[in-house]
């Protein structure tokens, strides 16, 4: 079983980043030098654990821009757009070469090697055999673990989507100012989210339904107008022994989307409505998503 998960993934250990120096030591192969780059919360740059100090936005800014498309070069222009906006001044480019310089010299004050920031002929990019970045990293586990289903290893498949979401440590680039990155930000919350919903996907099937419970509270919470969880949600009810209070939540989604919308509850939520009340086994252990996801 461990070996097929290794064929899919490398595993790891979320909080302290050490997932590649495991696996490289199995594979015989060297580990790579180990800049961690985070996104997913505060902006921050770690080199074997210890913090690679990052003065300011412009430095944020400029290694953020890079992060989000790691393995690509991001062109001078677009850099300062996302350091200045519309109206840069006329020293942009030179204070831009001044920010990534900056950046390097952090990562040789700790030993980490200044060309984890490479220059090209349009601007600059992140050289993938000096750094990782956890948004790379979440996204190939959450792609790992809908492999891990269609091969129906929904247990290997459920530990890989929580080591995911673990990486994230707040919204994500929390630190950061710039309007267009902020838009970026936003894309990656409704990954966050589809990842979210996935695992509780897993759980219901699996028949945790108190951890799904208490996870699809906190997700309507958040977003109180997407009509998904409020169904996952009446589903982990009703298969853990809470006819009323599916009912009850059902009633909660009618209430808060005719209240805030002005529209009635979609297909699915009326659909499961209908299935709690004349107690439909099939249709009601059945996990909507599981495969789509």
């Amino acid at each position: 079983m461990n070996q097929r998960i290794q064929k899919y993934c490398v595993r790891k250990s979320s909080s302290s980043w050490q997932w590649n120096s495991a696996m490289d030591g199995q594979n015989g192969r060297t580990p790579m030098a180990g800049v961690q780059i985070r996104i997913l919360g505060p902006i921050s740059m770690l080199s074997r654990n210890m913090p690679v100090p990052l003065a300011g936005q412009r430095q944020l800014r400029v290694l953020t821009a890079l992060a989000l498309v790691s393995g690509r070069a991001v062109c001078t222009p677009e850099l300062i757009t996302h350091l200045w906006g519309e109206r840069p001044p006329r020293t942009a480019a030179g204070q831009l070469q001044t920010s990534v310089w900056m950046i390097r010299r952090s990562l040789a004050m700790v030993g980490a090697p200044q060309e984890t920031v490479l220059s090209t002929a349009s601007g600059y990019q992140l050289d993938s055999a000096h750094c990782e970045i956890d948004s790379d990293v979440f996204r190939h586990n959450v792609a790992t673990a809908k492999k891990l289903v269609r091969a129906d290893l929904k247990e290997e498949a459920l530990e890989l989507l929580r080591d995911a979401l673990a990486l994230w440590r707040g919204p994500a680039l929390a630190t950061i100012s710039s309007s267009a990155l902020q838009t970026r930000a936003a894309r990656l919350e409704e990954e966050r989210v589809a990842a979210l919903q996935q695992r509780i996907c897993l759980e219901i099937s699996l028949g945790q339904y108190e951890e799904a419970i208490g996870e699809l509270t906190d997700l309507i919470a958040l977003h109180p107008l997407r009509e998904e969880p409020y169904a996952h949600l009446m589903q982990a009810l009703y298969l853990s022994g809470r006819q009323a209070d599916a009912l009850a939540v059902f009633r909660r989604a009618r209430n808060t989307l005719t209240d805030e919308l002005g529209i009635d509850p979609g297909p699915r939520l009326t659909t499961l409505e209908r299935a709690i009340l004349r107690q439909d086994a099939d249709m009601l252990s059945a996990v909507p998503g599981m495969a789509r996801h």
